[in-house]
């Protein structure tokens, strides 16, 4: 018996034992394989101690004469094994052998890798503070800060830039820590948090740099704006007050060449004033809204109620270009109104050349007193005219007079005076007039009725003759006969007014003692309206029966339309060809007949009689 026979028990303890520790090694191995690669960030001590770890166990698994050892022994013992066992042996050992080449390679890797490892986490060990401190210092020029004064705006910005200082003192550390990453970085077994670590390194700086300029900027601004702010403020106040003033002295010039002149300097003046106040104001508003940043709710507050005074006084300025728009319109009306005045004045000689006249003819024995009633009446009702001018000129004043202490000038009295001075000797004529008109008695009442009456009722005749003279219109259509039979009513209708105020004239002129003169008159007008009635009647008549033709001809043609295009439905009979032929020759008589009508019509004109001219108006003579 050999000595492997011998104390095969026992050897194959210590092989079983001997592979089976190797694999708890290669397991432990590949746990702190799993470490040292792992994403997780340690730092340099805990670093340490993984690599302590590690590098124990690789020290461990670094004897080559184990696995010699491991494969004789195996052959050994299973000499006289069957095959089966043999083989099942040989496979179970190969791959342990197999894994422990493998594993050979993977600790000579995580070895080379453990050395960069090591490096990077002493780097990021010693980033820590500087990135901390960046962080520290840019939370100093993000956190809240207010200021209500420029003092305390001075101290807050002394402070920052003594932060300002500090961190440009961490500009060669923090040059000399990237370019100790950047360069770890070339090295192939660079882990990836170093690039995470370097970039935090450069957006903690840049975010440092970035937030401390703009602190410094906010802080310059501040300081700027509280200067600004009290400067535009009070240059606001100034320009408003001289606005206002501005305001208070555009006023409506009473003068038809100065007015527009000053609207013209006035509109360009306010558009200056309006620029500048616009553009403080904006200044001003602009400073507080940036003092407001950094400003405590009170003082915040007090300054924006401060902005909100001038916001509502820059309404004057809508109320001057309100002003303005207002007193160019005035210029316009002012103008209308002297032109008026100037009428109503220039009448006033007129009026007292034919009143006086009236009182001493040239020729006292040529006037007729009926003359002289109709000129007296005539001046009176025209003095009466003039006086109602004169009343809607002095409403028009009281919407152009002064409302301002400013406006009420020697040249808008002038105005108030002029219309005085009408309205007294409009009165004083009118007065004079109907005290005249008193001595003619009622004659002058009954013929001053006739005249007035005939000069309504004399352009009236002329243009019905001009009227009748041209004759009918031809309607196109049945809608034109439509209207011009309406028009023809209409015209019977006024007809017969005109008819009643004649009439009415013809009753007055019969009151009077001598009434020859308005009788020829009156016979005259009533034959030539005699004609325009037959006129009326004869044109209606004609248009009536138009219409009707018309409207037959048109509810003919519907039914012939419906019967051509129709289709029987049902038990209903289409319309026979001798009815549908009996439609169509009614068509044609109509046509004939409308055709006939229309011919008619070019006849109408001058009608049965002639128009009679005119009655003749004798020149007005004086009442002896």
């Amino acid at each position: 018996m050999t000595f492997w026979q011998e104390n095969y028990g026992f050897i194959k303890d210590v092989y079983d034992a001997r592979s089976g520790k190797l694999v708890e090694l290669m397991d432990k191995t590949d746990v702190s394989i799993g470490d040292v690669m792992t994403d997780k960030l340690y730092t340099s001590e805990e670093f340490k101690k993984v690599k302590e770890i590690f590098t124990g166990l690789a020290r461990n698994l670094e004897q080559p004469e184990l696995k010699d050892w491991l494969s004789s022994t195996k052959d050994m013992l299973m000499g006289e094994k069957s095959g089966k066992d043999q083989e099942t042996a040989a496979q179970k050992l190969t791959e342990i052998l197999e894994r422990f080449d493998l594993m050979a390679v993977k600790v000579k890797d995580t070895k080379a890798a453990v050395d960069c490892l090591w490096k990077c986490y002493q780097y990021t060990d010693e980033l820590t503070p500087l990135i901390e401190w960046l962080e520290e210092s840019k939370s100093k020029s993000t956190r809240e800060i207010q200021s209500n004064s420029v003092s305390a705006t001075e101290e807050i910005l002394e402070r920052h830039e003594k932060n300002l200082n500090a961190l440009d003192k961490k500009k060669k550390p923090y040059n000399d820590q990237k370019t100790k990453g950047d360069k770890l970085k070339t090295d192939p077994k660079a882990p990836a948090f170093l690039s995470g670590q370097i970039e935090k390194l450069a957006t903690a700086w840049k975010e440092a740099n970035d937030f401390g300029d703009q602190r410094l900027d906010d802080l310059k601004k501040n300081l700027e704006s509280w200067e600004a702010y009290e400067s535009q403020r009070n240059k606001l106040d100034g320009q408003i007050n001289e606005a206002e003033v501005e305001f208070k002295q555009t006023v409506r010039v009473y003068n038809l060449e100065a007015g527009p002149k000053d609207h013209t300097e006035r509109l360009a003046t306010a558009s200056k004033m309006r620029k500048l106040i616009e553009d403080t104001y904006a200044k001003m508003s602009g400073a507080n809204a940036e003092l407001a940043k950094m400003l405590e709710d009170d003082m915040k507050n007090e300054l924006q109620e401060q902005v909100d005074q001038r916001t509502d006084q820059l309404k004057l300025l809508n109320d001057m270009d309100e002003k303005l728009k207002m007193i160019d319109e005035f210029n316009g009306h002012i103008k209308e109104f002297d032109a008026s005045v100037a009428e109503v004045e220039q009448w006033l000689p007129t009026g007292r050349k034919r009143m006086d006249d009236l009182l001493n003819p040239d020729n006292p024995d040529g006037i007729k007193a009926e003359d002289r009633v109709v000129l007296t009446m005539e001046l009176q009702s025209d003095v009466m005219v003039e006086v109602e001018k004169m009343e809607k000129v002095s409403e028009t004043w009281s919407g152009l007079s002064p409302n301002e202490a400013a406006e009420n000038t020697t040249e808008a009295q002038e105005f108030d005076n002029r219309m005085g001075t009408v309205k007294s000797t409009q009165g004083a004529l009118l007065e004079e007039v109907k005290k005249e008109s008193v001595k003619f008695g009622d004659d002058v009442k009954y013929l001053a009725e006739f005249t007035a009456g005939i000069k309504k009722f004399a352009p009236w005749i002329e243009k019905a003759d001009a009227k009748r003279a041209v004759g009918m219109l031809k309607p196109k259509n049945l809608q034109e006969a439509l209207d011009q039979m309406a028009a023809a009513n209409h015209w019977q209708e006024e007809t017969a007014e005109m008819n009643k105020v004649l009439e009415h004239c013809n009753s007055e002129a019969q009151k009077m003692t001598s009434h020859a003169d308005a009788d020829s008159k009156y016979a005259a007008y009533k034959k030539r309206i005699v004609v325009i009635e037959a006129t009326c009647k004869d044109w209606i008549s004609k248009y009536e029966k138009m219409v009707v033709v018309w409207k037959k001809q048109a509810e003919t043609a519907d039914k012939v339309t419906a019967a051509i295009g129709a289709k029987p439905e049902g038990d209903a009979a289409p319309m026979k060809l001798e009815d549908l032929e009996g439609h169509l020759n009614a068509l044609k008589e109509m046509f004939i007949e409308k055709q006939k009508m229309m011919d008619e019509l070019e006849k109408t004109a001058g009608g049965p009689e002639p128009a009679v001219p005119a009655p003749a108006v004798e020149a007005p003579a004086a009442a002896t």
